[in-house]
């Protein structure tokens, strides 16, 4: 049900300097088990593949990786170049589209490396400092997604870090945001932020005004499978805003306040996606006659169920509906 929108779709697999030249990298991306490989000759380019070796379904990502970008199977040592098998050209490699972008490395499924298309590349301010980590949520695309565009909840949630969260409205599809960050003695430091989602499995946030104006966020979205999603966030920092030696200690606090949100709503997402799984639906999933468990028969029997049950159909590769 949920693997079909993944189709033609580029993917945020893994942070850059997760790759060094002659290495290679196995991500699970929309259930497909991808390679990444850099040769290690200067300006190569990444490349990607199916990490299961068409002939005997040897692990590739245990293979090793020659100057020209060759890649060999460990079991049997078959070498594959340009998709093609060196050893038997009859047998041919998947492979896809791949792109480093200087920070993260992208994937385009399915494969079809005649049909060149670019990623869905953010804005980034520059010059400007970065850094970036990633949170799995055990959780479909949608809900994550869903997550980010609700603004009811940071200041009532993400207490650690928020104290006063307040919507400002909307130019087109663009949330306007202003967020209050906890300080001592009941103080808050404001931001005003712009908040959208660029595709469905995106969001950026642009502080436009207050305490740290000029920082970009950008969160990527990857589907692992049908059930679970990882999110690739990067924070920019426009240097003028950077002490001179104060970026240490600046992006350890706020990569720790990050890292602390994105905990808190995996959590919050993986509720959210486990209860509409049940037929619970923003607390409409009743007991039915009488019954308080289990009814999950009689609910996806009932009308309600079978919408719900057409809702949940298309939520994976959607872009989520704002609460606004």
């Amino acid at each position: 049900m949920a693997s079909a929108p993944h189709a033609g779709q580029w993917y945020v697999a893994a942070q850059s300097r997760a790759l060094p030249p002659g290495h290679t990298l196995v991500k699970t991306v929309a259930e497909q088990e991808v390679v990444f490989w850099r040769p290690q000759t200067v300006g190569a380019q990444v490349q990607a593949a199916s990490a299961v070796c068409p002939h005997w379904g040897g692990p590739l990502g245990e293979g090793a990786v020659e100057s020209d970008g060759r890649l060999t199977c460990p079991w049997h040592g078959w070498q594959f170049h340009n998709g093609a098998c060196v050893t038997r050209p009859g047998l041919k490699l998947p492979r896809y589209l791949a792109y480093d972008d200087g920070l993260f490395l992208w994937v385009r499924l399915p494969w079809d490396v005649a049909d060149m298309t670019e990623p869905p590349l953010q804005a980034r301010p520059t010059p400007s400092k970065s850094f970036a980590f990633h949170l799995i949520i055990e959780s479909d695309v949608y809900h994550v997604q869903e997550n980010y565009l609700d603004f009811l909840h940071p200041s009532e949630y993400h207490t650690t870090v928020f104290n006063h969260c307040r919507h400002l409205g909307r130019e087109g599809d663009v949330h306007l945001v202003e967020l209050g960050y906890k300080m001592p003695f009941g103080r808050s430091l404001l931001t005003r932020t712009r908040i959208w989602a660029p595709t469905p499995y995106q969001i950026r946030n642009e502080v436009y005004a207050g305490l740290g104006r000029g920082t970009v966020i950008e969160s990527h979205i990857t589907p692992i499978s049908a059930h679970r999603s990882v999110i690739h966030e990067a924070y920019h920092v426009p240097a003028q805003n950077v002490p001179r030696f104060g970026w240490p200690f600046m992006r350890y606090f706020m990569q720790r306040s990050a890292r602390r949100i994105r905990d808190e709503d995996a959590i919050f997402a993986a509720r959210r996606y486990q209860l509409r799984q049940r037929g619970f639906v923003d607390g409409r999933g009743l007991p039915i006659a009488g019954q308080v468990a289990p009814y999950e028969d009689e609910w996806m029997q009932s009308e309600d169920g079978q919408q719900t049950a057409q809702k949940l159909e298309g939520l994976v590769g959607k872009t989520a509906s704002s609460h606004w």
